[in-house]
């Protein structure tokens, strides 16, 4: 059985180690606790956009709310500072934050607000669709998964590439989460996913972007050729890297957030990633411990958790 609120924790620490570091250049650093500073001046345990985005959609998803409540909250965050460890709203995407935009101030449907171009394939989606997966795991019927997947990425990135992203990223949670090992995943993965995506030819041909993560010899990918961007695709590449190269849920953060760039990112999906691999592995208490304002996560984090162990029943 997996612990679904160690997932959960697992990605809020990753997003806080990361917080300090993001940015810096690889190996010009080396994290391996909870610390303070960087970009933005944050104390240790401080978590970012990350958590702040997946807040939201575990509320809306125990409040059965429909896309446009899901977008109040988003706005509710960026313009209110709800959803924070401090009150302050730090280090939105720009894809985010203009997806905001146009729902709040341009009053676009909620299904349109999201960037369609191709210079818009940011990991803002990426970075919050966890607890959808989650939701997801007992639902048998790939379309439906998809579908889901495809509106709720769509509400901030709306380019096929970074759809595809969430195809892949959510259809790899949806088999780890039902037992399966992530390297017998990425062999069936592309097959899988042609023999879905009919409906889905703009999203499907973009699906050789990410052509490498399913090569089998990915894992033994040297290190320095690892980009930890917040491009979509370098993201989804180093947390998987991370991720096969790794024996426990801290060691593949710890990989993860000394990377460099993106650290807060890449380390918040590989916790996720790793958490599901390695279901009988916690992540360290001493960071869940140091996260601030875990009196907020708890509220949001527990009754979504109850909600899926209930379903489960």
């Amino acid at each position: 059985m997996y612990n679904l609120k160690n997932i959960l924790y697992a990605a809020v620490v990753g997003d806080a180690l990361g917080v300090p570091v993001e940015f810096k250049k690889r190996d010009t650093y080396y994290i391996d606790k909870m610390t303070s500073g960087g970009t933005w001046e944050q104390k240790p345990g401080s978590w970012s956009d990350d958590t702040s985005f997946t807040l939201p959609l575990m509320e809306n998803l125990v409040e059965h709310g429909d896309y446009d409540q899901l977008m109040q909250k988003f706005e509710n965050y960026m313009f209110r500072n709800q959803y924070t460890p401090d009150g302050e709203a730090f280090g939105i995407g720009q894809g985010c934050a203009k997806a905001i935009r146009n729902w709040s101030i341009n009053h676009y449907p909620a299904l349109k607000c999201g960037d369609p171009s191709v210079y818009a394939n940011g990991n803002g989606a990426l970075m919050r669709l966890a607890p959808l997966a989650i939701h997801l795991r007992k639902v048998g019927k790939t379309a439906q998964r998809l579908e889901l997947t495809r509106n709720y990425t769509c509400l901030t990135h709306r380019h096929p590439r970074s759809v595809m992203a969430s195809f892949i990223y959510l259809e790899i949670l949806h088999f780890l989460l039902n037992g399966e090992h992530l390297t017998e995943i990425l062999k069936k993965l592309p097959n899988h996913l042609e023999s879905n995506l009919q409906d889905y030819s703009e999203e499907w041909n973009e699906f050789t972007e990410f052509a490498d993560i399913f090569q089998p010899k990915f894992k033994q990918t040297n290190r320095q050729d690892i980009k930890s961007t917040g491009y979509v695709v370098d993201t989804l590449q180093a947390c998987l890297w991370c991720a096969l190269n790794a024996t426990s849920v801290d060691e593949a953060v710890l990989l993860a957030v000394n990377l460099g760039d993106d650290t807060d990112t890449i380390a918040s999906i590989t916790a996720t990633l790793a958490s599901c691999m390695y279901p009988n592995d916690q992540i360290n208490p001493r960071w869940v411990e140091q996260l601030r304002n875990k009196t907020l996560l708890d509220s949001i984090i527990d009754p979504f958790v109850q909600m899926e162990l209930k379903n489960s029943d």
